[in-house]
């Protein structure tokens, strides 16, 4: 990696956006409870422990990353239709 933002071709809009960090936010959470679970239960050098420490961290990564990164600039001619992810984070699904 070389440090430097990658843009995806379309820009999230602010709800797809905003979406996606409450989706990580939650996957995180899910993840510490498997991570001290799991290192409780196995102890800290066992490998179910240890991988959903990893996977923690990097959803900790990715989480940080979406709240500090900044947004490509949106062009005037920029539409989209409202996606799944949107969808779903209105219902609650």
């Amino acid at each position: 990696m070389s440090g430097e933002p990658i843009y995806a071709p379309q820009p999230l809009s602010e709800d797809e956006r905003a979406a996606i960090v409450r989706y990580v936010a939650s996957i995180k959470k899910q993840l510490q409870e498997v991570s001290e679970l799991f290192g409780t239960r196995y102890g800290k050098t066992n490998s179910l422990a240890d991988l959903s420490a990893k996977a923690l961290v990097c959803t900790a990564l990715l989480e940080d990353e979406l709240l500090h990164s900044e947004e490509p600039e949106k062009t005037e001619d920029f539409t989209y239709e409202e996606s799944a992810i949107v969808k779903t984070a209105y219902t609650g699904r």
